[in-house]
């Protein structure tokens, strides 16, 4: 970076847009210093899972050996990266209670700018899946990131709105970094070898700025105890999404889907593949939200399903797509008022009989 000591101590300070309600993240460092067991979980798409970093030096491991170091009392921390690759909010809140929840963690940091679109059925996702972290058992602290790519996207405006509402610390690599950019004193390079994820020395760069954040709340007085506001600012509809797959659910006729292991974090679809029979995958369900997941992929022989419910076409999802890596995708098929039961029904296209499709899960509430 050209940038000297003076403007690297604005790029820190930019970056802290609040420290919201403070009570639970000091509750949280208090636990950690009596040396009682802490846990500190990273929720998000490929840069907290360490793109480009790795697992031992990307900005979330970073962040929680500079928390154990400074905040624990002995060998207390327990380090939670659920960081997923291509992820949006929706596919977070679909598989929050499995990679998240189940470990009762005590901090959780939320990063999804560059993976969310702004539109309000992801904002709503993106809303419901904070309240479910924020209502959890554990009743954890949450921090949002927000991150930007070297075009200029983020969706930093749309969450910072729905971060205040609910009081939370808020980081922004796109407030410290973009005047930077502007004055000369500092390029995109210096973040990222690429168009999106950070080099070893932008998660270096993003580690600063959390614990600058996280230095300058240990040193505030202590808030009152937080509460939850009750209205919502773009939706929490999902706020109760459960995830099924084929451990959980029973499909009425497979269709030549057949139970099959799928992705890494995924694991438990279902598959169609070539040769196999064209009938209809089908089952019932009580819901009033649906999503489906499903696998994306390069591969050629990867082919689109037709999707009904309760007899009424709602939409085609192709598994191929030129950029695709095996990674999951979700869409909404069912947003309703009230749940009832609903029959769903899926078959491969016209074209794509002979190809190949994994559905991952299912989202319902």
């Amino acid at each position: 970076m050209k940038n000297a000591q003076g403007s690297h101590s604005k790029i820190i300070e930019r970056s802290l847009i609040s420290t919201g309600n403070n009570y639970r993240m000091k509750k949280a460092m208090e636990k950690a210093e009596k040396g009682q067991k802490v846990t500190l979980a990273y929720l998000g798409g490929s840069i907290t899972e360490g793109y480009n970093g790795g697992p031992d030096k990307c900005f979330a491991k970073l962040t929680c050996d500079y928390f154990a170091q400074n905040f624990c009392k002995g060998n207390n921390i327990n380090y939670i990266n659920a960081g997923m690759a291509g992820t949006s909010s929706t596919l977070g809140l679909i598989r929050i209670e499995k990679d998240i929840l189940i470990h009762k963690p005590d901090i959780v940091f939320v990063e999804f700018s560059v993976n969310d679109t702004k539109d309000k059925t992801n904002m709503a996702a993106f809303e419901s899946l904070l309240l479910r972290i924020l209502s959890s058992e554990s009743q954890p602290a949450v921090v949002l990131i927000f991150t930007i790519s070297e075009s200029g996207y983020s969706c930093q405006n749309e969450m910072a709105q729905i971060g205040r509402h609910y009081e939370l610390a808020m980081i922004s690599i796109k407030d410290a970094i973009v005047p930077e950019f502007v004055g000369g004193t500092m390029n995109w390079q210096d973040y990222s070898d690429d168009y999106i994820h950070p080099h070893e020395n932008g998660h270096e760069l993003i580690t600063e700025l959390i614990i600058y954040y996280l230095n300058k709340v240990s040193h505030e007085v202590l808030n009152g105890v937080y509460k939850i506001s009750e209205t919502p600012v773009v939706g929490n509809e999902f706020v109760t999404l459960k995830m099924l797959d084929n451990t959980i659910i029973r499909v009425k006729d497979s269709g030549g889907f057949s139970s099959d292991i799928t992705i890494n974090q995924f694991p438990n679809g279902w598959t169609h593949k070539a040769g196999a029979k064209t009938e209809k995958f089908s089952f019932n369900l009580y819901c009033k939200n649906l999503f489906i997941v499903y696998k994306e992929s390069k591969n050629t022989d990867t082919g689109s399903a037709d999707i009904h419910i309760d007899d009424i076409f709602v939409l085609t999802v192709n598994g191929f797509n030129s950029s695709g890596w095996n990674n999951p995708v979700a869409k909404l098929l069912l947003n309703s008022e009230k749940p009832a039961i609903h029959k769903i029904e899926i078959k491969m296209s016209k074209g794509s009989e002979d190809k190949e499709l994994s559905i991952l899960a299912f989202g319902y509430s």
